[in-house]
């Protein structure tokens, strides 16, 4: 996401461009840091979660709405899963965003809202194609509802369609001129091999993302103890209201399940994290849950003494990290980019502007080092429409890989053969946690200095 918000575009290979866009505005205000990004990542899950309140004043009173907030406080969506900022996370603060306006739409039918509905059901496509689901969600929820007529006679959900397709032109004009990119990266990467490994994949979507919610509900039963027929209503309402909450979060969350074996696409449990969010509020709804406030309070405890004990096991945590390493390999990323840093400039005296390789090195690379380089995603120029072949010629390029990726070591080899200049080196990075080092990895590193001979771009 960092290495895409430097080139602000329509859209990215891999998926469409909001993530970007939010980075790019954050780091346009602050520095390049893990701690700032550690904050924008804090801030977009308390986003998220002020639109829930805000849902969930539409629908309960007194002290419910806060303790909708602590139960999810009992997911690791809003901490761990959030520290990741990927295209899921993007989702985390738009499904309720475009909720709570879809929402306000639907009740008032006011210009204003029906405009909102329809800008942030467009941003959350934008920030991934997954949010498909939700839009459908809208229309099932509204089509369901008692009072559909009134609203498909008004103008509000028309005016949520043309504004959220106004806003996708960009996009959609994007997609049809660079070969649809993000969903031929979407088939491929999540494709199943059979209908049944589908099917199963549907099935541990379905499984993991009930095992999300089970300590949040669970703790929600202790301390409320509502009567099984309260729990009936509440997770399919007799009430068109709260039904209408009901229809979005079971039609978000269970069509993908449906729909992934037919397309032969593999479901993961963590695409439940941005649509858990209505669950509990369904949960405290229903007039039979008798919330007191020696329960709000106990809960709140509950979250404290979890907070803090989080907290209190980070150490622990960051050292299992170091000695058994991440799979994205993330405590060697700031030591590799020194070392293509250093090797660089010991090489050449221009500023380092673009790396190859290793996806996830390069984009390391491109945050820890000093110069920022652009990069391109394994040796792919088609996905890094800011580079040019004469700019490759002009600037020359550094190339990072794990030399135990035989593939790209040898992308990177046939790379180097046209370069007489070329410079090829092994390097050992191990990560250190308060002076102690962690398991050495090797490293291949290829500097190939400024040259005038082509460079192809297929």
């Amino acid at each position: 996401m960092f290495a895409w918000s430097r080139h602000p575009s329509a859209g990215y290979f891999k998926h469409p461009p909001l993530g970007a866009w939010m980075v790019a505005i954050w780091f346009s205000n602050f520095p390049a840091t893990n701690w700032s990004f550690q904050l924008f990542f804090g801030v977009n899950a308390a986003i998220a979660l002020y639109f829930v309140y805000k849902i969930a004043r539409l629908y309960v009173a007194d002290d419910k709405p806060l303790f909708v907030i602590l139960l999810l406080m009992l997911t690791p969506f809003y901490q761990f899963n959030a520290q990741r900022f990927g295209a899921n996370q993007v989702l985390l603060s738009l499904w309720p965003i475009a909720t709570y306006c879809f929402l306000r739409a639907f009740m008032t039918r006011a210009l204003g809202w029906s405009a909102a509905a329809g800008i942030a059901a467009a941003l959350a496509l934008l920030g991934k194609y997954f949010s498909i689901f939700l839009v459908v969600a809208f229309v099932a929820a509204a089509a369901a509802h008692p009072r559909r007529s009134e609203y498909l006679k008004s103008a509000s959900p028309w005016i949520s369609a043309i504004v959220g397709l106004a806003v996708l032109i960009p996009h959609f004009h994007w997609l049809t001129t660079t070969g649809y990119q993000p969903i031929d990266y979407a088939v491929h990467a999540h494709e199943a091999a059979t209908f049944f490994a589908a099917l199963l994949a549907s099935a541990n979507y379905v499984i993991g993302g009930i095992l999300y919610m089970l300590l949040p509900t669970v703790t929600c039963l202790i301390l409320v103890r509502p009567d099984w027929r309260v729990l009936v209503d509440a997770v399919w309402p007799s009430n068109p209201d709260r039904r209408l909450l009901a229809t979005i979060l079971w039609t978000s969350l269970g069509l993908p399940a449906i729909v992934a074996p037919f397309l032969r696409g593999e479901l993961v449990p963590l695409w439940t994290m941005q649509g858990w969010f209505l669950f509990p509020i369904l949960l405290v709804a229903p007039a039979g849950v008798v919330l007191t406030r020696l329960a709000a309070v106990r809960l709140a405890v509950v979250v404290l003494f979890a907070s803090v004990a989080i907290l209190l096991s980070a150490p622990a945590n960051a050292w299992i990290k170091h000695v058994y390493g991440t799979q994205e390999g993330r405590g060697y990323f700031r030591a590799v980019a020194t070392e293509v840093s250093r090797l660089w400039h010991e090489t050449t005296e221009i500023p380092l502007t673009i790396v190859d390789g290793d996806s996830a090195l390069a984009t390391a690379v491109t945050f820890y080092t000093s110069d920022r380089p652009d990069y391109i995603p394994n040796f792919k120029l088609a996905y890094a429409p800011w580079m040019t072949a004469e700019r490759l010629d002009r600037d020359g390029f550094a190339i990072v890989c794990r030399s135990s990726d035989s593939a790209c070591v040898h992308n990177a080899h046939l790379c180097a053969a046209s370069y007489p200049d070329a410079r090829i080196e092994e390097v050992e990075v191990a990560p250190s946690l308060l002076g102690i080092l962690g398991q050495p990895k090797q490293f291949t590193i290829v500097i190939l200095p400024p040259r005038r001979l082509a460079f192809r771009e297929d």
